[in-house]
């Protein structure tokens, strides 16, 4: 029967765990979820960004809604006025 060598650097299964493993696991673990949360919190500041320009946006379009109203107004007032003046004139 041949002989099998066992070879030093070949791969192996191990049952024992050693406490380097289970640290290092732990710290892994760790820091996947304060990463996790991290990016939770990221994403509620994004919301709350949005929510705050969607309102301010709403805000800017009344404001200019309102001042194009406002301009017109006026600029009819000017045209009556002209339209006064040049029937002034005319008589």
């Amino acid at each position: 029967m041949p002989e099998v060598s066992r070879d030093s650097n070949g791969w192996h299964l191990d049952k024992k765990v050693s406490l380097g493993h289970l640290v290092s696991t732990m710290i892994l673990a760790v820091a996947a979820i304060t990463w996790a949360m991290g990016i939770d919190k990221r994403i509620e500041q994004n919301a709350i960004a949005t929510q705050y320009m969607g309102v301010q946006q709403t805000d800017n379009k009344k404001k200019v809604e309102d001042l194009r109203k406002e301009i017109k107004s006026d600029l009819r007032a000017i045209s009556d006025k002209l339209d006064r003046l040049i029937e002034k004139q005319i008589n």
